[in-house]
C-alpha cells in the first residue's frame, strides 16, 4: 500500500523515507482488458436507456402535435389555411420549391425554406400599420418607417425624435422582397403569388375584391358574379329590371327613399340609384356594385322633368364592392324643390349604354 505525504520532501526525516515494493500485475494484463470492457458494457446500456427515452418522448410530442405539425416531406411543418392564419395572428410564409414538391435538403440547397410568422405586424410600418413596401427607412437607433411616413413627420423620429428618412434598413427591405404570400382575394379566385412589398398596391387594384349584397339586411358576400346570382335568387322581386340603351322610367316614390335597384336583364350587373333629399330639393346619381379597380365604367342619361323645365346629368357609373345607402354622392344630379313637388313621386328616366367607359378616356362599344 502506497504512503502519501502531507508535507514536502524536504521536512521529513530519513527514517520517513523508506522504499515501496510495487505489487506485480497478475493474469498478464487481463485485469485491465476486463475493465475496459465493463467500461465500454456500462457506456452500451446507457446508451440503450438514453435512446429508449428519446423514443418514448418522441412519439409522445408526436401524438400531441400530430394536428398541429404534421410530417410532409419527412419533416414536421405548421399548417392552417391563410383565413385561420390572419385571424390568430400568424401568416404561414412557403417558398415556391416547396409548393413543387422539393424535401428540406432541396430547399436548403438553395437557400429557401418555409417559415412560420407569429406576428405579422412585423412587416407593417409601425406608424400608419400599412404593409411595408421598399424603400424602407430607419433612425440611427434602428426604428423603421416607410417612406410616405417620413414624410408626414416631417423626418423626425416619433420615437427617439433623431432624423429619419435618409438612411435606407437595406435588411427589411431584403425581407419584404423574399417573402412570398397569397392575396388576401384567394378564396375568390385570385391566384396571384406575390412578394409581400408588391401585396398593398395588387389588394387594391385586385378585381376579384369582394362584393357585398345591397339588399337591405343581407350579409351575403361574394364575386360580383356570386353577388348577381344570389340576388336573383334571394331579392330578384325587389329590384327593377332593365335593358342597356334603353329609356326606363324609375319613380321615387317616397321623399325618404334612399335607393332604387337596377337589375341588368341580358348581363350579371347590378346598378343602384342613390337618392338624397333636403329642404333645397334632390340629388340622384347611379352607381355600379362591383369592384373599384374594374375597367368596366358604364355611362348613363338621368333625366327629370316637370313639363316646363328638364334637368339632365350624364356620367360614368361609379364602382363600388360594398355599397351602402349612407354612402355619400360624388357626381350628382340635382333636382330644385319645385320640381320634386310638383307630383306626388319623382320621375326619372334612366338610361345605361351598353358602351363602356375606358378610364385612359376613349370609350369602345
Amino acid at each position: 500500500m502506497a504512503r502519501f505525504s502531507l508535507g514536502r520532501e524536504e521536512d521529513e526525516g530519513p527514517s520517513s523515507r523508506r522504499p515501496v515494493t510495487k505489487k506485480p500485475r497478475t493474469l498478464n494484463g487481463t485485469f485491465s482488458c476486463n475493465a475496459v470492457n465493463d467500461h465500454e458494457q456500462q457506456q452500451q446500456r446507457r446508451c440503450e436507456i438514453e435512446e429508449t427515452v428519446s423514443e418514448e418522448e418522441e412519439e409522445e410530442w408526436e401524438s400531441e402535435s400530430e394536428g398541429i405539425f404534421p410530417l410532409i416531406n419527412g419533416r414536421r411543418v405548421r399548417i392552417g389555411d391563410s383565413e385561420g392564419s390572419r385571424g390568430n395572428g400568424s401568416v404561414s410564409v412557403t417558398s415556391s420549391e416547396e409548393e413543387s414538391g422539393c424535401d428540406l435538403e432541396g430547399l436548403r440547397g438553395n437557400g429557401s425554406v418555409s417559415v412560420t410568422l407569429s406576428d405579422p405586424d412585423v412587416l407593417d410600418c409601425p406608424i400608419c400599420l400599412e404593409s411595408l413596401s421598399v424603400p424602407v427607412f430607419q433612425c440611427e437607433n434602428g426604428h423603421i418607417a416607410c417612406a410616405s411616413c417620413c414624410i408626414k413627420i416631417a423626418n423626425k423620429c416619433p420615437s427617439c425624435c433623431w432624423p429619419i428618412g435618409y438612411n435606407r434598413c437595406r435588411a427589411i427591405e431584403k425581407v419584404l422582397e423574399s417573402v412570398k404570400v397569397s392575396c388576401i382575394n384567394q378564396r375568390y379566385g385570385c391566384k396571384e403569388i406575390l412578394s409581400y412589398s408588391k401585396k398593398t398596391d395588387h389588394e387594391n387594384a385586385c378585381i376579384y375584391v369582394p362584393c357585398s349584397c345591397p339588399f337591405r339586411g343581407c350579409d351575403f358576400v361574394g364575386t360580383s358574379t356570386n353577388v348577381y346570382a344570389h340576388f336573383s335568387e334571394k331579392h330578384g322581386s325587389s329590384a327593377e329590371h332593365i335593358f342597356f340603351n334603353a329609356v326606363h322610367p324609375i319613380y321615387i316614390v317616397e321623399k325618404n327613399q334612399r335607393y332604387q335597384i337596377l337589375q341588368m336583364r341580358t348581363e350579371g350587373i347590378i346598378f343602384i340609384i342613390n337618392h338624397a333629399s333636403d329642404r333645397l330639393g334632390s340629388a340622384v346619381n347611379i352607381i355600379c356594385v362591383g369592384p373599384a379597380s374594374q375597367k368596366r365604367r358604364f355611362i348613363y342619361e338621368l333625366l327629370a322633368t316637370d313639363g316646363e323645365s328638364s334637368f339632365k346629368l350624364e356620367s360614368v357609373a361609379e364602382s363600388i364592392p360594398s355599397w351602402s345607402e349612407n354612402c355619400a354622392l360624388k357626381k350628382f344630379l340635382f333636382i330644385p324643390r319645385d320640381v320634386v313637388n310638383s307630383s306626388a313621386r319623382l320621375k326619372l328616366d334612366v338610361c345605361i349604354e351598353e358602351r363602356e367607359y375606358i378610364c385612359s378616356g376613349s370609350t369602345t362599344t
